[in-house]
């Protein structure tokens, strides 16, 4: 049986190439908004999950939360732990199964490290093991792409050159999901193809699948310095869940 797409590609040098501008300094700028706007506190303790390689975490951990990144990637992780110190650290997980973390103060799911998964019944599981990793009172920041945006700017093909490689990329809506082509050749004239495939989620799906988890939904924002959510114009969907305090 073949692996799903997001555990092949995520662990490819190309994927790194394609996104190198996705880097600790762009993380830096908007999680630090994100923090001082949500108010959180020195010695909470934090969970990002979904980490990669680890470059929000390492932005969360300087907020001065105490902050454990997971990812399903033993690659990405291997990378990550060069960046551990008392504070931050990594650990392989599966969000698909329940996280064996401490019960946190905050659980943050960032640019958008959802939506992969094959049917619906899996992104509620993931949601549902996210609220476990919660302690009572603590907040799960789920950061999600705008899908009624990208859908009605969509790009149908463009091609970035890199020192790499030359990637040639298509996107289109299909089954209720944004589908990105990744074409390129390698050096030795191999060419390589992958494809991204993220489901389009609504706003009022999202919140289905958190208030199914036990969380009371508090807000939602269109960008990281938590500007009320336009459907029609905002970048990001961000939304911000509550574990009830009796729970």
């Amino acid at each position: 049986m073949s692996q799903p797409w997001y555990q092949t590609w995520f662990n490819t040098p190309y994927y790194h190439d394609l996104y190198q501008h996705r880097d600790l300094n762009e993380a830096r700028g908007f999680i630090e908004s994100l923090c001082q706007k949500l108010g959180v506190k020195e010695g909470e303790l934090a969970i990002d999950v979904a980490c990669g390689r680890g470059r929000h975490a390492q932005v969360l951990a300087s907020q001065g939360l105490d902050t454990i990144g997971i990812d399903l990637s033993p690659e990405s992780i291997s990378f990550a732990n060069q960046f551990s110190h008392e504070g931050l650290e990594f650990q392989v997980a599966n969000m698909l199964e329940p996280l064996d973390v401490p019960k946190a103060n905050w659980v943050f799911n960032l640019f958008t490290s959802f939506g992969y998964f094959e049917d619906d019944a899996m992104h509620a599981h993931a949601i549902l093991n996210m609220a476990g990793a919660l302690k009572p009172g603590g907040k799960l920041v789920l950061d999600y792409l705008n899908a009624e945006k990208i859908a009605a700017q969509l790009v149908p093909e463009n091609t970035i050159q890199t020192e790499l490689a030359r990637y040639q990329i298509t996107r289109r809506i299909e089954d209720n999901s944004i589908v990105k082509r990744i074409t390129f050749e390698e050096p030795d004239c191999n060419i390589l193809q992958f494809e991204e495939r993220v489901r389009a989620f609504e706003l009022h799906e999202l919140k289905t699948f958190m208030e199914a988890a036990g969380l009371d939904v508090l807000d939602q924002h269109g960008d990281y310095d938590l500007s009320p959510f336009s459907p029609k114009e905002s970048d990001r969907l961000i939304i911000i869940a509550q574990k009830p305090l009796d729970s």
